[in-house]
């Protein structure tokens, strides 16, 4: 690897009292960077560790880097870790309504689907996929949730087993694009995110389908070629002409671990790129929560359950929790049962409080069907008995007759 040249003047370390994580556009002179967003050996650099002493050195780490972490006692740069340590994350705007959306992203997902079907049938027989064809589609996505995320978070629960590895990759891809359009980020980052998130696992496609979807536990030897999807995977992708190398990277790093026991560099993931350790999470997610042929899926509340407790382990501890407030206690698409005995369907999650999401009403307290009647919990709408509606407890789609799928498309005039 060639290393440029950077000033190794002066890198005694200042004595400084807090790491900071900046935007790498926010690089000044003089500052102590600590730790970046990837590994040091991917930056050209000669030290891990070093003050910013030359406009060179700033050069380098903006080229390669998003954001750094500098060790600082400068009040302007602590204060800014605070407010982003006790930021507040707002619900996804709704520029339409849910269901005005959901045909479109309907439309939207069946095609994204189709491509990346396409994208493994290419990949499996040796041939180049059309890249500008998934960045179609995922700019397509980004816009749908742009509209109203909810619509696509809803659709993204209904699950087909027999074709898991490609509506893993498109769902993966669609949570990623939500979760990076919920943190704020452009739409041109959600875009690269997205097709991160799509290509994730396109080296399974090598996997041999006895292993992949074997129904019971995986032999020692089984689970090391299971392994190997990601460096298949990245090896596949690195062959592709124009495709940004953390799409790569996050094909090959995302069963990383912050314990570094994931694989398959035993990487400490606090290093990796902010994209590769949020599709980890959002991998982990959909995979929990989907049947499989060797286990039934979870609900999304024991899904991050589960990413909670392997925070700090396995996972991105802020990122998980900012994930956790993004798809709410109830998701869009849970069915769930009032105090009062009514039934809803959640449509959108509160990050602010996540036991008042906005519900549409769909049976009254006797389980009778009822004119669909939407109602904002933030807002502690009462029934006909002037009593306050609170969720009693989430539900098992298909439970008192009621199939979240079925209802979903015959009230957004849709056909399967």
């Amino acid at each position: 690897m060639s290393v440029e040249p950077t000033n190794t003047q002066n890198l005694v370390k200042p004595k400084m009292k807090t790491e900071v994580r900046i935007p790498s556009e926010s690089l000044k002179l003089g500052m102590y960077v600590s730790k970046l967003d990837r590994p040091w050996t991917e930056v050209p650099v000669l030290l891990q560790g070093f003050t910013l002493i030359s406009p060179s050195d700033i050069d380098v780490l903006q080229r390669h880097c998003q954001y750094v972490y500098i060790e600082t006692d400068d009040p302007q740069w602590i204060e800014y870790k605070e407010k982003l340590t006790t930021r507040k994350f707002k619900a996804f705007e709704e520029k339409t309504k849910i269901h005005e959306e959901i045909p479109r992203a309907h439309a939207t997902l069946k095609k994204t689907h189709k491509h990346v079907e396409q994208v493994l049938n290419d990949v499996n027989n040796g041939e180049a996929f059309d890249l500008e064809e998934s960045r179609q589609a995922v700019r397509q996505c980004v816009t749908s949730i742009a509209r109203n995320a909810n619509a696509m978070l809803w659709l993204s629960m209904i699950k087909n087993e027999d074709q898991y590895t490609s509506e893993h990759c498109m769902r993966v891809g669609i949570l990623a694009i939500a979760f990076g359009r919920f943190m704020g980020m452009s739409e041109q980052d959600q875009e690269l995110l997205g097709l991160c998130g799509l290509l994730h696992d396109v080296g399974k496609i090598k996997i041999p389908n006895e292993i992949l979807n074997k129904p019971s536990r995986l032999t020692q030897d089984e689970y090391r070629i299971m392994r190997e999807h990601v460096s298949l995977g990245a090896k596949l992708l690195g062959e592709i002409d124009g495709l940004d190398p953390i799409i790569i990277q996050t094909a090959l790093h995302h069963h990383e671990r912050i314990d570094r026991k994931g694989y398959p560099d035993n990487l400490d993931a606090s290093l990796l790129h902010q994209f590769i350790r949020m599709v980890a999470i959002v991998d982990v997610y959909d995979a929990i929560t989907s049947n499989r042929c060797y286990q039934e899926g979870r609900t999304p509340f024991e899904a991050l359950r589960i990413l909670f407790n392997e925070a700090e382990k396995h996972f991105d501890k802020d990122l998980v929790e900012v994930f956790i407030k993004m798809i709410g206690i109830y998701p869009p698409g849970t069915l769930v049962e009032m105090a009062n005995g009514e039934l809803g369907i959640v449509i959108s999650s509160n990050p602010s409080s996540r036991l008042k999401p906005k519900v549409e009403l769909v049976k009254d307290k006797n389980k009778k069907l009822r004119a669909p009647y939407v109602i904002d919990m933030s807002e502690n709408p009462t029934d006909s008995d002037s009593k306050a509606y609170v969720i009693e407890r989430g539900l098992a789609n298909g439970t008192y007759g009621i199939d979240i799928t079925d209802y979903l498309f015959k009230e957004s005039n849709l056909s399967a």
